[in-house]
């Protein structure tokens, strides 16, 4: 086993991965009754699902970490869920829902919570602050 699969092995070991897909279902559920089907629905639906990737050990390609104290969920590559998910989470799906995310929301200075980066070569994707992240789709 390699030091980068130690590492990474460690992170996901943190006590805050369950209570987070949990807070974010019981955010879906009240926004849902509230408004319906709506953008902060999608867009929690969104997280939660990304979330529950990121708590899933075998999933390599989408992980927790730390950098300068803030809790990112890195995406390595953009996955398609489509059979897991359905058809919405394809992976043209899940860069349209991060693209999304990215544009809607945004930190107190400006800049965006959610870097997605496609291009030919590249298709990847952090959210560089999930409780930042969070705060701003309470707004």
């Amino acid at each position: 086993m390699t030091a980068t699969k130690r590492k990474q092995q460690m992170t996901r070991k943190l006590n805050d991965t369950s209570w987070l897909a949990q807070s974010i279902r019981d955010k879906m559920s009240v926004e849902f009754s509230k408004n319906g089907n709506s953008g902060r629905y999608s867009a929690l639906t969104t997280l939660y699902v990304i979330v529950q990737e990121a708590d899933d050990p075998e999933n390599e390609k989408i992980y927790y970490t730390d950098y300068h104290g803030k809790r990112q969920i890195m995406i390595c590559d953009i996955p398609s869920l489509a059979i897991k998910r359905g058809m919405d989470f394809n992976r043209e799906g899940m860069r349209s829902k991060l693209l999304g995310l990215a544009e809607r929301y945004k930190d107190d200075d400006g800049m965006y919570i959610v870097d997605v980066k496609i291009t030919h070569d590249l298709n990847s994707g952090c959210i560089n602050d999930i409780h930042e992240l969070l705060l701003a789709m309470a707004a």
